[in-house]
């Protein structure tokens, strides 16, 4: 089944509970962990995560770690509830002892591999994982820097789903905008995450700077987009 992901570090974070209480309720969210030593950026700390899974129980949970050490967080998430949670090849000197870690706690272990890394140098740890995470830009940038997806990731993608056995799903994360959506999807992506596709920013004029929109701003909520995007690209692509 074909899905797509909002990701919490897109949201307006001035107003994060009123801007997730706008889904459709337990709709999947996605959590980057960015510490600022594996990425430059820095995105939510363990107090932020709890709150969320209080305030949105029937939510799944899924996480991306680009973070240094990522197993320290594991037992703290799996009390969040956690589901999917993938953590980056590029930090493991033992990738199979972090996943098998994260599925003795309960939880879908799989990898993220940022652009410079092949595909088939994760292949030996297949068996390991149910899912791995292409990065179609470098980990940790956003659209706030002008980067967005890399279009040398189309057959990355290609060839990901090639390797990958049946039944391991392939998700795609990083500067996303429709037009990729729909390629991603086509070319046999099983998730995508969606950031500024469902919250965008609104676009500077003459006398305000960009910034994010307020609650209610926007001119298409961040619901109406999931639920039109998923219509067109998650039924549509229905099978495999």
């Amino acid at each position: 089944m074909k899905r797509i992901i909002p990701s919490l570090a897109s949201v307006n974070q001035l107003y994060i509970g009123e801007e997730l209480k706008a889904l459709p309720e337990g709709t999947p969210l996605h959590v980057d962990i960015e510490d600022g030593n594996f990425v430059n950026n820095i995105t939510f700390g363990m107090r932020v995560v709890r709150s969320v899974a209080n305030m949105f129980p029937k939510s799944p949970l899924c996480f991306h770690f680009m973070a240094t050490n990522p197993s320290q967080y594991f037992t703290e998430i799996s009390k969040c509830g956690a589901r999917e949670v993938a953590v980056h090849f590029e930090e493991l000197p033992y990738p199979s002892e972090e996943l098998c870690a994260l599925r003795e706690l309960g939880m879908i272990p799989g990898l993220a591999i940022n652009l410079r890394t092949p595909v088939e140098q994760v292949a030996p740890f297949f068996d390991y994982l149910d899912f791995l995470l292409l990065m179609t830009m470098d980990s940790g940038y956003g659209g706030t820097n002008g980067l967005g997806f890399c279009f040398a990731s189309h057959e990355r993608i290609k060839k990901a789903r090639a390797l990958l056995p049946e039944g391991k799903e392939l998700w795609v994360d990083g500067g996303m905008d429709e037009a990729e959506m729909r390629n991603c999807f086509s070319l046999g992506a099983d998730v995508v995450i969606a950031g500024r596709m469902l919250f965008p920013e609104k676009p500077a004029t003459k006398t305000e700077p960009r910034r994010a929109y307020l609650p209610g701003e926007r001119p298409r909520s961040s619901a109406q987009l999931l639920q039109e995007y998923t219509a067109r690209y998650c039924v549509e692509h229905g099978g495999r």
